[in-house]
């Protein structure tokens, strides 16, 4: 297993990114991470899962605001007087060590939480951002959430505006720039294809 690459999968809202992962994850039968490094990060951290979930590649600029007024958060903000990080920079550390552990062991799909950043002084990973055409994006969300195609087309802005904020904060960086990744990729060619480009670009790049 150690050998084997890790695969940092980054995606637009809508896109099909997550069951893509999951797929790919399948196909090479190595282990899947997404929401289960919010679970990990919480161990490590020693803060609530269910807080650090409401937390997960949101927003971070009003959590920010909250901090420099004073504002307490759920088992970390302030204690005794004292600052300590806001509790999204505290869940992306504890999620940045978590990811490199597994990186260590090899062999992982890794969704989001900017893990192509994490990794990118870390050899034998694969970073891919997955894409799709707008229309196609609204049909998908509209279907998975039952919204009518103009929230859907609201949810899909709001997320990718959330996505790109928590990106920039934790980078410096332009979510989605292309620079950052190896296969740039559209499921406009369907889910199943998609999976098998990516996992036939994975093992082409294990060899």
């Amino acid at each position: 297993m150690s050998n084997k690459l890790v695969l940092n999968v980054g995606r637009e809202f809508g896109s099909g990114g997550r069951e893509i992962g999951k797929l790919v994850a399948e196909r090479l039968k190595i282990p899947y991470y997404d929401k289960e490094l919010i679970v990990l990060a919480a161990e490590k951290s020693g803060m609530s899962p269910d807080y650090l979930m409401s937390l997960d590649e949101q927003s971070v600029s009003s959590f920010l605001y909250s901090f420099s007024t004073g504002s307490t958060f759920p088992l970390g903000g302030r204690m005794s007087g004292t600052p300590l990080l806001p509790a999204p920079d505290q869940l992306f550390l504890s999620q940045s060590e978590v990811i490199r552990s597994i990186a260590q062991q090899g062999g992982a799909v890794i969704v989001g939480r900017c893990a192509d950043y994490v990794l990118q002084s870390t050899p034998g990973h694969i970073n891919v951002f997955i894409q799709a055409p707008m229309r196609q994006r609204v049909e998908r969300v509209m279907a998975h959430h039952e919204l009518s195609a103009r929230d859907a087309e609201s949810l899909i802005a709001k997320t990718d505006k959330n996505r790109a904020s928590y990106y920039l904060h934790f980078t410096g960086e332009k979510w989605g720039d292309r620079k950052n990744f190896d296969l740039t990729i559209s499921s406009a060619i369907g889910i199943g294809a998609t999976v098998d480009l990516i996992v036939d670009y994975y093992l082409k790049c294990q060899q």
